[in-house]
């Protein structure tokens, strides 16, 4: 079984736009609670924020998992302003869940998507988008979350 083929074949891989095959994922499935975080050496588990995108020219529903808001939100907003690629894009919250299946011998990936978490929201973005440029350095390709910094203590 192919990883496009197990997310076809899954009944628990239904909703909106989670039927479509996707080559970096095993399963996209819609969750009224995220799984509990966790890392060890055959479970990882890391809560974060999906895009969902998907465009008239045969682009097909895809999904990208950020572990930042900040990014995700610029992702969404800079593939919606493509020419003509893409005519839709979404984010909500989200857990990557990787764990190890020794009868396939290879790790199993599936994207829990959070349900009614929808975060696209273009009134209220340009706070996100200013810390996304704060966090952006031109030697990385990470975004580092600037916090806030509190009183010195002496």
């Amino acid at each position: 079984m192919t990883r496009t083929d197990s997310v076809i074949d899954c009944p628990d891989c239904q909703g909106l736009f989670t039927r479509t095959p996707q080559p970096h994922y095993d399963h996209v499935h819609n969750a009224a609670k995220l799984p509990r975080a966790r890392y060890t050496d055959d479970h990882i588990v890391r809560h974060g924020y999906a895009v969902g995108f998907a465009g008239n020219s045969g682009l097909p529903q895809t999904w990208i998992f950020f572990a930042d808001l900040e990014p995700a939100i610029v992702f969404g907003r800079a593939a919606r302003m493509s020419v003509s690629d893409v005519n839709h894009y979404g984010v909500a919250e989200a857990a990557r869940e990787i764990r190890w299946d020794s009868r396939r011998d290879r790790d199993v990936v599936t994207l829990h998507i959070k349900e009614d978490s929808h975060l696209r929201d273009h009134d209220n973005e340009l706070p996100i988008l200013k810390r996304w440029v704060r966090g952006c350095r031109p030697d990385s390709a990470y975004y580092e979350m600037r916090r806030p910094q509190g009183p010195r203590v002496q």
